[in-house]
């Protein structure tokens, strides 16, 4: 009984070896042995760790989601008009301080750029700003007066542009002294592909 125990168990295991392994000489270097296979099965099965909430790589991005060139930009949520606008970039103004500009690298491949422009709630209310747009060192874009009040919107075709550059101008508002005047702000500044 013992023999023929054993004699199950190891035609068992060559079944299970054959089925595994597959049919073939034994020989490893012949032509009819089967190729390897991975363990891509089982990894399949497991997720992939899900990216960080922006709109790298996607049709839109963000203009605050990206380093400009040569400065550091303030980015965040702030509010013009009663709007709340995440992405914002805004930069505080004071008699001291008139202009402010940040150059982007959008590497060509953008075709449009739009932004809502303004000053930010509890800003002085005499405060007037400017806010224009280079591309590629050519004036694309400006706005005229800004103040506290309905911010308007700004589109403009950025295809081909290597080099974008958004100002903000200080141009009224007790420029005489260095008190703190408001924050000009880019609302949600986005480049779509």
């Amino acid at each position: 009984m013992l023999v023929s125990g054993l004699g199950v168990t190891l035609a068992i295991v060559g079944l299970v070896v054959t089925l595994i392994v597959g049919p073939g000489s034994g020989d490893a270097d012949s032509d009819s042995a089967l190729p390897a296979t991975t363990t891509t099965e089982s990894s399949a099965a497991v997720p992939a760790p899900a990216p960080p909430a922006t709109t790298t790589g996607a049709a839109q991005q963000f203009l605050a989601e990206l380093a400009p060139v040569d400065s550091t930009a303030y980015t965040g949520s702030i509010t013009v008009n009663g709007v709340a606008y995440p992405h914002a970039i805004y930069q505080q103004f004071s008699g001291c301080s008139t202009e402010v500009s940040h150059t982007y690298d959008l590497n060509r491949e953008w075709s449009r750029f739009s932004s809502v422009i303004g000053v930010a709630d509890g800003g002085n209310t005499e405060s007037a700003l400017q806010f224009a747009v280079v591309a590629d060192g050519k004036s694309v874009f400006t706005s005229g007066n800004i103040g506290v009040g309905v911010p308007p919107k700004v589109e403009i075709p950025v295809a081909g542009v290597e080099n974008l550059t958004i100002t903000f101008t200080l141009l009224d508002g007790a420029s005489s002294s260095c008190t703190q005047l408001g924050n000009g702000v880019w609302g949600d500044p986005t480049l779509t592909k």
